[in-house]
């Protein structure tokens, strides 16, 4: 009898946040999918006669990590120094993406083998054109391609109009689980001070309609505050700068978060960031099932401080992980586009519990994506979609508290035994 081509993975450990943990561990792959995890007396020794065995003993594996806010297409531009001013920074950054606008496809793609490198299989990415999403597309990276959209006062119909036009040229499939096997549409309006009300309102209803994923930049800075609050302050200024500014544009003299609740109970939103919220805005959030991905290194990058992610998950919003765009990144990290890395960060800041930061960079964000966990974790159908890294065996140490504690790179897997 011919048996499909099998693979067992045998490690130093396994873990996931669903459960699956064992010391050592194995993996066993059939097909591209798992088909059992455990510890090796746990495996059928039916499988144990013609499997091929690949041996990772000084390594633990990990179901590959999910990035759930990135922009990939400003990758080639590389890390930066921030100078404190953020409106200035962010009209440096529009400057050289306007130079560089030929360069957006092949900056995506870099981005997505860099990501797949780091041990990163999903992604979330907010893309600023079609030929951005059409790179993406053909790389080997799943999760949603978010359209970017901007709008505001008397030109807003009209850019609205014309990026849905772009998107309706696009076809996208459900996405089939694996190493970058699908990507599914998404539509991202920017900032509350770059679209409009009625921006957000047309994308809420066409995520209703079409299926699109939803998300936003939102609460990021005490500028996008100002500007809510008041219509003041550099983000005014940016606008007039780009001559963007008319007189019909009005504040919502709210915070971002009430400004966007009658958005977020119609609709499955993530939301960027969410640096500056209070009590009542977690309420918010928690009511209308709103996902928040938070990206710590970006975060202090910018300056913002005490975010409130702990919080937010204790009282039940699903928060995960994102990098946001390389430029925000430590220019000595050899993989700026890991997850892992954010989980470290937030461990050697925080003293963050590594089962919930392990939960963030996997099942939350799948989840925020509005994609299968199942996906994301080492159980039975999921994608044989892993990450290695070096640990000591030897050690009596948890083997995911090592991960996070040391500053080993990571290796991806791609299953073989995928027939």
């Amino acid at each position: 009898m011919k048996h499909a081509p099998t693979t067992i993975y045998r490690a130093a450990a396994i873990q996931d946040a669903a459960g699956t943990i064992a010391r050592p561990g194995s993996i066993v792959v059939r097909n591209g999918r798992v088909i059992a995890a455990g510890r090796p007396d746990e495996i059928p020794r039916r499988l144990l006669g013609y499997a091929e065995m690949v041996d990772r003993p000084q390594d633990l594996i990990l179901p590959a990590l999910v990035n759930a806010h990135a922009h990939l297409d400003l990758t080639d531009l590389g890390p930066r120094p921030y100078d404190g001013h953020f409106g200035s920074w962010l009209s440096q950054v529009i400057e050289e993406r306007t130079k560089h606008t030929g360069q957006v496809g092949p900056s995506t793609i870099r981005g997505a083998e860099m990501s797949l490198v780091a041990g990163v299989a999903h992604v979330g990415d907010i893309t600023p054109s079609v030929e951005a999403i059409a790179a993406r597309r053909g790389a080997r990276l799943s999760g949603v391609s978010y359209r970017e959209l901007y709008g505001m006062g008397m030109r807003q119909h009209s850019v609205l109009a014309g990026a849905l036009e772009q998107l309706n040229s696009l076809e996208f499939e459900t996405p089939i689980s694996g190493w970058g096997r699908g990507v599914v549409l998404g539509l991202s309006p920017h900032a509350p001070y770059s679209a409009s009300f009625e921006v957000y309102d047309r994308a809420t209803r066409l995520s209703r309609d079409r299926a699109y994923r939803i998300c936003t930049h939102l609460a990021e800075s005490l500028e996008e505050l100002e500007f809510c609050h008041s219509g003041s302050g550099p983000f005014r200024e940016l606008l007039e700068q780009l001559g963007l500014w008319d007189g019909s544009i009005k504040p919502p003299r709210v915070h971002p978060i009430q400004w966007m609740e009658p958005h977020l109970h119609r609709g499955r939103w993530l939301l960027a960031h969410c640096n500056y919220i209070e009590d009542e805005h977690i309420d918010i959030l928690q009511r209308t099932g709103t996902s928040v991905a938070y990206c710590p290194v970006a975060s202090d990058y910018f300056g913002h401080r005490k975010h409130r992610y702990r919080e937010m998950i204790e009282q039940g919003v699903n928060v995960c992980l994102g990098t946001d765009s390389i430029l925000c990144q430590l220019p000595e990290n050899p993989q700026p586009m890991s997850i892992l890395s954010q989980m470290r960060y937030l461990y050697r800041r925080d003293e963050a519990e590594p089962e919930m930061l392990l939960a963030m960079a996997t099942t939350h964000g799948m989840l925020a994506l509005e994609l299968s966990e199942s996906d994301a974790t080492l159980g039975k159908r999921a994608p044989a979609c892993f990450m290695a890294v070096p640990i000591d065996p030897d050690c009596p140490t948890d083997p995911l508290l090592q991960a996070l504690s040391n500053d080993h790179p990571v290796e991806a897997i791609i299953a073989t035994g995928s027939g």
